[in-house]
């Protein structure tokens, strides 16, 4: 059976935030009227990876642009526990709020009809409306390269990914991770086992990754998660791991690391903000729109196996997309063909189907 899931398109840039030119969108904002900013976190700011990632990166951006930073933490994901935190960044003048945790739609939806004189960006894909947008990073970008690169130095053909809810965004990563897997040993199997976020721990991570090493024989491991807990078990019990994140210690098992730039994609939205005063509902910052950098550093990775990708990794920033020409997933079905796109707004809102080569692991 074929099923149509694709779009004829020329490039990909229908939801894309294109940043040239930011240096000349700070016009709005001066010492007569400083910008104030709110972050709302769920934990502390401190917490490692993702959360001091996305912290430090706003930080720098509001330095930069002379803007003042409010912050709140450990604001619940609702509207009856959440509000006070909106309401007090409201109170200090804050005009515009910002998250990079998966979550706070709703609390963000409330919040926008309540302070119509505030704009709100939060990653959540499903949830925008006049002065709420959604924004994120092409993370599946990084995914391929990870996904090559783990193909390349798999033996048992066995490869472990643990990964948060099987939500949209996190199943373009993987299936990202696939196809770059598929590009270069297509005889590979991915085995993803998807942890709910709200209760999934380190240990039971872990836990999984253990079982995959042991019992499938996985001998490379990925994960999409807020830290390199699991890669860092994985190295620990001798096996090849891919970091998600720049702060995880050197080894010749760590394949790779990555990172991202947040400064420029917070600056991106903080001018786009100052610039407009209704700014667009969709952001989906690209590899280099996002400063997003992919090092390989394992002295095992061959200097032939570099150059592949690094070829792969100028494709991408010239254009080539992982979600383009013949894919079809792990049931056969044709997803998208020679000339097609998969689109962005299907990536970040519907997909729900992993590729071929794929196996969801219990």
């Amino acid at each position: 059976m074929e099923t149509k899931m694709a779009e004829h398109r020329p490039a990909r840039r229908d939801f894309c935030a294109r940043a040239i030119c930011v240096s000349f969108f700070t016009a709005e904002v001066s010492d007569q009227n400083p910008m104030r900013v709110g972050f709302v976190l769920p934990v502390e700011r401190t917490q490692k990876s993702w959360y001091s990632d996305t912290y430090e990166g706003l930080v720098a951006a509001t330095d930069e642009m002379g803007a003042t930073l409010y912050v709140e933490e450990h604001v619940p994901d609702s509207v009856a526990q959440g509000m006070d935190a909106i309401d007090r960044l409201h109170e200090k003048g804050v005009k515009i709020i910002l998250s990079s945790q998966y979550g706070y739609g709703g609390l963000f939806l409330e919040a926008m009809r309540k302070y119509p004189d505030t704009n709100f960006y939060t990653v959540m894909p499903y949830q925008y409306g006049e002065k709420m947008s959604t924004f994120f990073v092409r993370i599946y970008q990084l995914r391929y390269l990870q996904g090559m690169l783990a193909g390349m130095k798999t033996r048992t053909n066995r490869i472990g990914f643990v990964s948060y809810d099987r939500e949209p965004d996190n199943v373009q990563e993987i299936n990202a991770f696939a196809l770059g897997v598929r590009r270069v040993n297509p005889a590979a199997e991915v085995l993803v086992s998807f942890q709910r976020a709200s209760t999934s721990t380190d240990a039971a991570a872990c836990s999984v990754t253990e079982r995959m090493i042991k019992s499938a024989g996985v001998d490379v491991v990925a994960s999409h998660r807020e830290n390199d807990a699991v890669a860092e078990y994985a190295i620990e019990n001798g096996v090849y791991a891919l970091a998600s994140y720049d702060d995880i210690a050197d080894s010749p098992l760590l394949l790779s690391r990555q990172s991202i730039n947040w400064q420029r994609v917070w600056s991106w939205l903080l001018k786009e903000n100052a610039r407009k005063s209704n700014p667009r509902a969709f952001y989906w910052f690209d590899f280099i729109e996002a400063g997003m950098t992919f090092d390989v550093v394992s002295p095992d990775v061959t200097d032939e196996e570099r150059a592949l990708i690094e070829s792969a990794k100028q494709d991408i920033e010239n254009g080539f997309d992982p979600f383009s020409g013949n894919i079809r997933d792990n049931e056969g079905n044709v997803r998208c063909r020679e000339g097609e796109f998969i689109s962005d707004f299907q990536l970040r809102q519907e997909i729900n189907w992993l590729v071929e080569g794929v196996r969801v692991y219990e």
